[in-house]
């Protein structure tokens, strides 16, 4: 049952021609994602999940166990990491962790108002890579480059 839905979701987003455009909007511009190509952006939309989400909706609790990695689309939400919180929102991703290994989550997300998000699963992601190398490529390039980022504002904390 489970397949089916997430079948049915992916379908959804291929024929719904501005949910698409929505969704590979906030793909491309990310910090994550700006340097793919159209053809690439749209393949990575492709594997994605559609999920909505509503106002005071918990997305994402420290310590639940990643397993997808999250673009918000539309709507805004509230990333909590550290004792420290920021509003953000389309473009905006996190649970990249999710992508690199399985670990509890370091942050809380919560949406703040109604939307919706792409969320990507690991294994789509892999499948992705293993049938588009090159954009494999660009994609661990992007993940490792935003790895480095963040453990220097960390360090900068």
């Amino acid at each position: 049952m489970g397949q089916q839905r997430d079948d049915n979701e992916r379908t959804e987003l291929a024929v719904n021609p501005l949910y698409m455009m929505e969704g590979m909007d906030a793909l491309k511009a990310s910090s994550l994602f700006g340097q793919l190509s159209g053809t690439e952006i749209k393949k990575l939309f492709q594997t994605a999940e559609r999920r909505p989400f509503q106002d005071g909706e918990q997305l994402l609790g420290e310590g639940d166990l990643l397993d997808a990695f999250w673009v918000v689309v539309t709507g805004r939400v509230e990333i909590t990491k550290g004792g420290s919180s920021s509003e953000q929102g389309p473009s905006t991703f996190f649970g990249d962790r999710a992508l690199v290994a399985t670990a509890p989550a370091r942050m809380t997300c919560r949406a703040v108002s109604d939307g919706e998000a792409l969320r990507f699963t690991r294994a789509h992601l892999v499948k992705l890579s293993r049938e588009q190398p090159n954009l494999g490529v660009k994609m661990l390039w992007a993940l490792l480059e935003n790895a480095y980022r963040s453990q220097d504002a960390d360090a900068e904390d």
